[in-house]
């Protein structure tokens, strides 16, 4: 955990222009440790119980009838905002629709997953979809989710979030990928910062998207 907290750290200061104290990284390193204990050891045979690891590269096509929603958080902090991008596809790979949104806050990069994941689950019931995937590549949060555990802090009131509005859907299944598959809405929630409120289909979506998903329907 320290080794991924020094990692996320160079990357903020890579990407973001944003460093961190030495503390700092140690303070992340014990918060995600304790989130990832409490999913690990305390449910073990809950985990997955809606979802499975992903231990593909690539982005996959969806099983046919069935519709793939993958979801990225992200923060800003240097703007005090944060974001998530969602991005819907079909069983050919063709993109249903997109959605950017970003929030004024500072939280932690967790806080913006899990919201992104809470957005993308009311999205997918404000449609209307049965036999929807969804994909993140937030492990802790997804592991969070399809557990039972009950967490008392701002966290876990929104895992019980989702976990409630998962309930009230069908065949919806929450799953963890690699980053590198979910390229798609990780270019879409980098992008929600300046395209707050937008909602993307094929005619009017950023060409960065657009090769994105070409890319992956191959």
């Amino acid at each position: 955990m320290v080794c991924w907290s020094i990692w996320h750290a160079r990357n903020e200061v890579q990407w973001n222009h944003k460093s961190r104290s030495a503390l700092e990284v140690v303070k992340s390193a014990k918060h995600v440790l304790g989130q990832w204990k409490i999913t690990k050891f305390e449910s073990p045979n809950a985990l997955f119980a809606m979802g499975d690891i992903s231990k593909s590269n690539c982005w996959r096509k969806p099983d046919e009838y069935t519709v793939k929603v993958n979801v990225d958080g992200a923060t800003f902090e240097a703007h005090q905002k944060f974001g998530f991008g969602c991005v819907a596809q079909d069983h050919h790979g063709k993109l249903i629709e997109a959605i950017s949104e970003s929030r004024w806050g500072c939280v932690s990069a967790e806080i913006a997953e899990v919201i992104g994941i809470k957005e993308a689950l009311s999205w997918i019931k404000r449609k209307g979809w049965d036999r929807v995937v969804v994909e993140s590549d937030a492990l802790v949060v997804v592991q969070a989710i399809n557990s039972s555990v009950h967490m008392p802090s701002q966290f876990g009131l929104l895992v019980e979030d989702c976990r409630t509005i998962v309930a009230s859907l069908n065949n919806v299944l929450i799953s963890y990928v690699n980053r590198s598959a979910n390229r798609a809405a990780h270019c879409v929630a980098r992008g929600s910062y300046l395209l707050s409120g937008c909602i993307f289909n094929e005619l009017n979506a950023p060409l960065s998207l657009c090769d994105i998903v070409k890319a992956d329907a191959c």
